[in-house]
């Protein structure tokens, strides 16, 4: 497998750039050309709720059971204290602490060019977005005019990998926090992620808490997964074409 450079962005828009924040460095979406057209034609941008990335059963590639999740599994289990006679134990299970995982939307990408990462998404195509700055500007601007989107807010960074053996202090508390994590199982993502919720969704203590036996299995649902697309106009002069050989 091999990449070709298929077709150049326009010059570059830096007086766009230093209106909108810092330079970000070139970003890069994995998709199957079929989607191309309305991705970068029409800038149409699709935000998925984390239940869909969690539900690995309707997944094509491979999905990840603890998105929009912070799991904590120490080697030698979870200590527990019964809290009227003080006396502690050892568990062996997994603590779970989890957002509202069908009001919280995302779009991701990679901070790196790979067929190998092609290969995973199942991609013919790549696409740099060679100025992150300006798309996320216009991001934020669309989120701006929908109510429902609490302020208009919209979170975007490199997504953060940790083992579910470190403790998670009080993170498990902070949904901010917890949508730019995954496990170092997908730290060959280098993932940079875009994000925006519906409502409180990411008030902090909006989760749901579970201590869960080694033997529980977690069935995924069938439920639907909600989504939202982002009409931007264009984005050909942000983007380059890679195709994967």
């Amino acid at each position: 497998m091999g990449l070709r450079l298929a077709e150049s962005a326009a010059p570059t828009m830096s007086s766009t750039l230093q209106s909108s924040g810092a330079a970000l460095d070139p970003l890069f979406k994995y998709l199957p050309s079929k989607y191309l057209d309305a991705f970068i034609g029409k800038g149409e941008v699709l935000f998925r709720s984390l239940s869909y990335y969690s539900n690995y059963e309707e997944m094509q590639v491979r999905g990840d059971p603890y998105e929009g999740k912070r799991v904590f599994k120490p080697v030698g289990g979870l200590e527990l204290t019964n809290t009227t006679t003080g006396k502690k134990s050892q568990f062996h299970g997994t603590f779970k602490s989890t957002v509202q995982d069908h009001e919280i939307f995302v779009f991701c990408m990679s901070k790196v060019l790979s067929p190998e990462l092609a290969r995973e998404f199942k991609s013919d195509v790549c696409v740099e977005i060679t100025e992150p700055a300006y798309l996320i500007a216009q991001i934020r601007s669309a989120l701006r005019l929908r109510k429902w989107v609490k302020q208009g807010r919209l979170l975007h960074d490199s997504v953060d990998y940790y083992s579910p053996v470190t403790e998670p202090l009080a993170e498990w508390a902070v949904p901010e926090r917890m949508v730019m994590r995954k496990t170092t199982d997908y730290t060959d993502q280098a993932e940079y992620r875009l994000a925006f919720a519906r409502g409180n969704a990411l008030q902090v203590e909006n989760v749901v808490t579970q201590i869960k036996t080694d033997q529980d299995i977690t069935l995924p649902t069938l439920d639907g997964h909600p989504e939202h697309v982002l009409k931007l106009g264009s984005l050909k002069k942000l983007c380059k074409v890679h195709r994967i050989e």
